[in-house]
């Protein structure tokens, strides 16, 4: 169960605390003109963090987070509209990477990171798996494309419709086309039986590359290794995740080896307006 503290000597009063809290957990001692937990509150609180965030006195204190452990907002430090813009539209998924490893301390930041990504009802049901150095990645580009070639006698249209005999062939011939030659893959999963992953492995992931574009890496959705780590037992072997496990999202790490120069076309939206 959690438990909430209030400083009232500095708590201003103003209810901000109650009013954004996403379940309605909280209402206002109207005697000592704090904030205090509903009956049953505190059992049901889904540690969102809102109040405790929201708070600009920082009088709130919770059980599980206390604001020593938490970094004061520097609004001045964030990128203006224009900034964001260009960044998200700057962004390009990358394919041809540097012969350079990944530091793991930087793979440990982007999931740092990637931590803060959205989920429903805050469950945070998202767990990691890193394929680290290109000798690994490319042992599990091999058993992909093994994967694969099985799909190609058992499931003919299915792979037909990916090109996974083109895919195969261009790995008899050591042209990766799966992992692209990344020197490191993430993989984002969860339990099968949650409904909250399948989205939430995909925010995340999406999290994860925007990130990587700020830290100077590339990135790209490793689609084929998603796939296979679903669908083969011993792909999802190697990387370590069980068969309890649904991954969601996989993505490939790496150092761009070309610096992009121009912002490509994109379609213009299709939009359903109800006004």
């Amino acid at each position: 169960m959690i438990t909430i503290e209030v400083n009232k000597k500095i708590c201003a009063g103003d209810g901000k605390c109650v009013e954004v809290c996403p379940i309605h957990i909280l209402k206002m001692n109207e005697k000592e003109r704090v904030p205090e937990f509903v009956p049953g509150g505190g059992e049901v609180c889904i540690n969102c963090g809102h109040c405790f965030a929201f708070c600009p006195c920082g009088a709130i204190k919770l059980s599980t987070m206390d604001i020593k452990d938490s970094a004061l907002l520097d609004y001045s430090k964030l990128p203006g509209a224009e900034q964001v813009e260009l960044f998200l539209k700057a962004r390009r998924s990358i394919r041809v990477y540097k012969d350079e490893p990944v530091a793991k301390e930087l793979i440990e930041k982007l999931l740092d990171i990637a931590r803060y990504a959205p989920s429903g009802i805050n469950r945070q049901p998202v767990n990691w798996a890193v394929v680290m150095g290109k000798d690994k990645v490319y042992d599990l580009g091999g058993l992909v494309s093994k994967w694969m070639g099985g799909l190609l006698s058992s499931k003919p249209e299915m792979a037909e419709s990916f090109s996974f005999d083109r895919l195969v062939e261009s790995w008899k011939k050591r042209k990766d086309l799966i992992c692209r030659g990344a020197p490191c893959i993430v993989i984002a999963y969860g339990l099968k039986d949650d409904l909250m992953v399948p989205q939430s492995c995909t925010i995340s992931g999406a999290y994860l590359e925007l990130a990587a574009f700020g830290l100077g890496l590339g990135a790209c959705w490793a689609g084929y290794v998603n796939m296979a780590i679903n669908m083969s037992e011993e792909v999802r072997k190697f990387v370590g995740i069980s068969s309890r496990a649904y991954a969601g999202a996989a993505m490939m790490i790496g150092y761009s080896k070309y610096r992009y120069s121009r912002i490509p076309a994109r379609s213009i939206p299709r939009v359903i307006w109800k006004c």
